[in-house]
């Protein structure tokens, strides 16, 4: 591996909220990790459920939280801040929740997989066709990003198989067709990597639920590209405080 190229920190299913399961100290902890690495992430993707329950107090709240973190962030939203409502207080507060922004040689689409107070996920022909569009104007050397909380292949350890996205095999060809290098999801609070051609899925477990699987524990995945086209992802363990290595692909990224 050569130099590196783009830091990704990858947190997810925060749950922040003043009335919900949100385990404050554990958010602050990956906060104060997130802001000590070096170098400093390139940028901080939350893969959605930033709140816990979509109400005002849980957004007022979780503005002061991301504040905390010191390098860019962008937020997909999640099942969880769409309850109660909550889409009209994340579009206002938070920001638009379909966008996409460059990162150096990467550019990022945000996809908005929920649906208003429902679990379920989809991303529908609209976003689907809008993405193409977008992926197909895109320059051969960049590194492509979608962003969307709900999982789009099923996840070990998490219960019975519910809640992929209703159309996630069209999405998976779109994936494959546009190449892709990255897929990163949230929503089932487990970590998981795997790589389907040269697209890399990226699952991230819970940054501070209390909702926790097993003695998994809470996390946040940090991403490493490098000028070569390699990939490393690990796990920073919060609760065990360890780095767990996940996975390491050779010529994944446009170089």
């Amino acid at each position: 591996m050569t130099d590196l190229a783009l830091r990704i920190a990858q947190i997810s299913d925060t749950h922040i909220s003043r009335y919900g399961q949100f385990v404050e100290k554990m958010f602050d902890i990956a906060a104060r990790e997130i802001n000590r690495l070096k170098p400093q992430p390139d940028v901080v993707v939350h893969s959605g459920d930033l709140t816990d329950i979509g109400v005002l107090a849980d957004y007022e709240l979780a503005v002061e939280k991301m504040k905390l973190l010191k390098a860019k962030a962008v937020i997909a939203p999640g099942n969880h801040d769409e309850r109660n409502y909550g889409q009209s207080l994340f579009k206002e507060i938070i920001g638009p929740m379909d966008y996409e922004v460059k990162v150096g040689k990467a550019v990022v689409f945000i996809s908005n997989s929920p649906q208003p107070d429902r679990d379920d996920g989809r991303l529908g022909r609209r976003r689907q066709d809008y993405l193409e569009e977008k992926l197909r104007a895109l320059p051969s050397d960049t590194i492509k990003i979608l962003v969307f909380h709900h999982h789009l292949v099923p996840v070990p350890y998490s219960g019975r198989e519910a809640n992929l996205l209703e159309d996630a095999g069209d999405i998976l060809e779109m994936v494959l067709k546009h190449k892709i290098n990255f897929v990163l999801m949230g929503h089932r609070h487990v970590t998981r990597v795997m790589r389907i051609d040269n697209t890399v899925l990226v699952n991230a477990g819970t940054t501070s639920s209390a909702r926790t699987r097993g003695r998994l524990g809470y996390s946040f995945n940090l991403i490493d590209i490098f000028e070569d086209g390699a990939v490393q992802v690990v796990e920073r363990n919060l609760t065990q405080r360890k780095t767990i290595p996940i996975a390491k692909y050779e010529r994944s990224c446009p170089t």
